[in-house]
């Protein structure tokens, strides 16, 4: 796995507006482009959890934590009420402890 590219999409995502929107409306689409455009491949895992939107699979991935609460809030806050996202954030990724964050 490779925690750095799992980093360096959700900040892609996270810095511009357009890439969240697209994100957001074709996840399958958008990663795949993505992989095409940097010419890299990501884990199987690492994909799943990027395909489904799945933010407890990313943080026990090792996802940077400020990082993946900023693309969570970015990509969720609009279909979840922000206290609702944030509760169950805390909640899933509590569950899962301390991943190894080291790139």
């Amino acid at each position: 796995m490779s925690k750095y590219l799992v980093n360096k999409f959700m900040h892609l995502v996270n810095m511009n507006e357009w890439t969240e929107k697209e994100y957001k409306s074709h996840p399958a689409a958008f990663v795949e482009k993505w992989e095409k455009g940097e010419k890299l491949k990501l884990a199987p895992e690492e994909r799943e959890a990027l395909l489904k939107r799945d933010y407890a699979q990313l943080y026990a991935l090792g996802a940077h934590p400020f990082l993946l609460w900023s693309f969570t809030e970015a990509v969720w806050v609009h279909e979840v009420p922000r206290e609702e996202l944030v509760k169950d954030y805390k909640e899933k990724t509590a569950k899962i402890g301390y991943p190894d964050f080291k790139t």
